[in-house]
């Protein structure tokens, strides 16, 4: 008995034809001065099944002018974090190409890769999504090859597409609301880099903005000296004990967690001493107790917009010109925020 995984020639063998004739049944290639017999054609796909025979799908895809696939590039970095929005954003991709793309399938990339290879799979591909970044040969390659693209929650190649959150905007919702709460001792917290896509502008963008409102209210930023994500109740003995903080800006939602189980190690009430609000994906909050304030990243419509745009790439390239999305961010209220405590 032959035991492995079954080939062409299996398939051919036990039908009684020949390997082409198995080829173009299996991929519907018949035509063209190529027929064959209802019943021939039934056997063939009898045996491929009861073989559970499965194409080689690289090989298959070098002669194919269309894959109908699609590679979601940089899952590596992007879904490290638990509950972060990139799954959000995946989750909302496939649901998008699943109703609008029938016979399609995603793959993501989850492998790790150095800043000097591809990270371009095996097989070839109808369109690409890229998750914050990719290598500089990556899009080298993607560019070169023609590929039809989208870069998510990053920069857009040259003359490329993206979709972004404008976290500018939602830094300035985040502070006008703790202000409008009556809080002037406001702190921020952000993970260390080991923690975040390397170089993304959220990074930047939201201290900076954070430290702009502060000033121009005459305030001074208020920055702890150690990690929220490795020494959360240090953190919060300095920046609430000692630089008497009334409210925090914290980062991300994991940073944010962190923070109310120090502060309820530490007997640091939440609202009522201290104020917490983060930027968050909505899903990910649905699920926490109690409901942090955040700042909406707009994770699904990200990822929505991007599957929309990329598949009207692929259906005609030559009539889509460079475009950047930017989706304002939204306030969504809940129970960790509060105006500031009297004594």
């Amino acid at each position: 008995m032959k035991i492995g995984v079954p080939s062409l020639n299996d398939v051919a063998e036990k039908a009684g034809v020949s390997k082409s004739t198995v080829s173009r049944i299996l991929n519907n290639r018949l035509g063209n001065g190529f027929s064959v017999k209802e019943e021939v054609r039934l056997r063939v796909l009898d045996v491929a099944r009861k073989l559970n025979y499965r194409p080689n799908l690289i090989a298959k895809s070098l002669t194919m002018r269309s894959t109908k696939m699609i590679h979601i590039i940089g899952g590596n970095h992007a879904l490290s974090e638990l509950g972060n929005i990139y799954q959000t954003i995946v989750n909302h991709i496939t649901k998008v190409i699943d109703a609008q793309a029938e016979g399609y399938d995603v793959t993501v990339d989850m492998s790790s890769h150095r800043p000097d290879e591809s990270e371009m799979p095996a097989w070839k591909i109808d369109g690409a999504i890229i998750l914050a970044k990719c290598t500089q040969v990556t899009m080298e390659d993607i560019l070169q090859m023609g590929i039809p693209h989208v870069v998510v929650n990053g920069p857009a190649s040259r003359g490329g597409m993206s979709v972004v959150p404008d976290d500018v905007q939602g830094t300035k919702l985040a502070m006008d609301h703790l202000f409008g709460l009556g809080h002037t001792r406001i702190a921020y917290s952000s993970p260390l880099m080991k923690y975040m896509v390397a170089g993304h502008s959220s990074i930047t963008d939201r201290l900076n903005t954070y430290e702009e409102a502060m000033q121009e209210k005459g305030l001074d930023p208020i920055f702890g000296s150690f990690d929220v994500l490795d020494s959360t109740e240090d953190f919060l003995k300095e920046v609430v004990f000692e630089k008497d903080a009334t409210a925090i800006l914290a980062y991300g939602h994991m940073g944010a967690l962190n923070l109310l189980q120090a502060a309820h190690t530490l007997e640091i009430a939440v609202p009522e001493r201290l104020s917490i609000l983060c930027f968050c994906d909505q899903y990910a909050n649905q699920i926490m107790s109690p409901g942090l304030s955040f700042i909406d990243l707009c994770s699904t419509r990200m990822g929505t917009l991007a599957a929309e745009l990329l598949l009207k790439q692929m259906q005609d390239p030559t009539t889509l010109q460079p475009q950047r999305v930017v989706l304002e961010e939204n306030l969504a209220v809940r129970s960790t925020t509060a105006p500031p405590y009297r004594d």
